[in-house]
């Protein structure tokens, strides 16, 4: 639907509008050469400058079902097209997933309100409406936003890399990890060393249905996709005679 139509009867100073993929602002002025957004597309948020109070619902737009658009890291201003769904539905609850924290404009009490998944949800913010606009800022690339279903992680296989996990040698507890500067400890299930990977990068470690998630906190002599874990989080995914056991590897952000 052109914006000139969907805003028609508004009292409209202008009005902006996020292109995800172009990372740039768009822009629609009445009456004016300003329109670069052109046609609304399902779901897209916008920022209404308005010359009065008015009471506006994008209109429903026709033709078929909204498209998916695929996400960069980063932010992006995404909309809600959808019915009524809890926000961890949508967007996903794992506190090292795809979606590090979403934040919505309240306009009754005209404060942001956030959700970070992993956490509990803000009561003003546990539930998605139709025509919600969102800043989500996203972890990794490849993950896809659908305005009527939510985030569809389609593409994680392609980030998915084969490689193998070995442990600590029981020795090194107590001896200082290179990157973090912290001291070594068996028992504790963030510790990875890895030298494909920069210190502080966040990995998601796969085996079949089972994983861990580490941060690489040291390096050493390994391999290339080689990650040495602690003892603990080896053993979320084996038995330590195993010794060692050919993985999946996902990136989940980049260095902290």
């Amino acid at each position: 639907m052109p914006i000139a139509e969907a805003t028609a009867g508004l009292p409209l100073n202008i009005a902006h509008g996020w292109d995800v993929a172009e990372r740039q602002w768009l822009a629609y002025a009445p009456n004016t050469p300003i329109n670069t957004i052109g046609n609304l597309r399902h779901g897209q948020p916008l920022f209404l400058d308005l010359q009065a109070d008015a009471s506006w619902s994008q209109p429903r737009l026709r033709g078929a079902m909204p498209q998916a658009i695929g996400l960069p890291v980063g932010w992006s201003f995404v909309g809600w097209s959808g019915l009524h769904e809890p926000v961890w539905t949508a967007l996903g609850e794992e506190s090292f997933g795809p979606v590090a924290e979403a934040w919505r404009w309240n306009s009754n009490l005209q404060e942001w309100v956030s959700y970070i998944p992993g956490q509990s949800a803000q009561q003003l913010f546990a539930v998605l409406h139709p025509g919600d606009a969102l800043w989500l800022r996203m972890r990794v690339d490849g993950v896809r936003w659908n305005p009527a279903d939510g985030i569809a992680d389609t593409d994680r296989a392609a980030r998915l890399v084969e490689g193998t996990i070995t442990y600590y040698h029981p020795s090194l507890a107590g001896g200082q990890m290179y990157c973090s500067g912290r001291i070594y400890d068996p028992q504790d299930l963030t510790v990875g060393a890895a030298v494909t990977w920069p210190c502080g990068t966040r990995l998601r470690i796969w085996r079949g249905e089972r994983f861990v998630d580490v941060v690489v906190q040291d390096t050493g002599l390994l391999a290339h996709n080689q990650v040495d874990l602690s003892e603990a989080a080896f053993q979320q995914l084996a038995i330590l005679p195993e010794g060692r056991v050919s993985v999946l590897i996902e990136v989940l952000s980049g260095p902290q």
